[in-house]
């Protein structure tokens, strides 16, 4: 998927899918949407015009979407291996999913437990 250069201008704004669409296989699509509609009204609640809102949004969020799109590239191609290549990558991963198991450790981790803090403003005082 290429990435989209801009997603806002003048009073027109682009969210979700249509500025950062994710690799079905990392199933992580609504929820950047639903990241993408918090951040935006969080901008909007605390810049002084859409324009600046606008751009916040897009400073605030480029650099989360675009390591999510990349990750979910990373990981696509294991889902569309051929019968003989499966096997390996089924054992891989069955060791992978017992080791997280154990050690708690689970490399996916900064994309399942993000927290967008709606208390906190988008511009720091000072």
């Amino acid at each position: 998927m290429p990435t989209v250069p801009k997603w806002h201008d003048d009073r027109m704004i682009i969210i979700g899918d249509a500025a950062h669409a994710t690799a079905p296989s990392i199933g992580q699509g609504a929820a950047m949407a639903i990241e993408d509609t918090v951040v935006l009204a969080k901008c909007l609640r605390d810049s002084p015009d859409i324009a600046t809102a606008f751009a916040a949004y897009e400073r605030l969020r480029r650099e989360r979407v675009e390591r999510v799109v990349a990750q979910g590239n990373r990981t696509s191609g294991w889902k569309t291996l051929s019968p003989v290549a499966r096997v390996p990558r089924d054992l891989i991963i069955s060791l992978a999913m017992k080791q997280m198991a154990r050690t708690g450790n689970d490399p996916s981790r900064w994309i399942y437990e993000h927290h967008i803090d709606w208390d906190e403003p988008v511009y720091s005082a000072g």
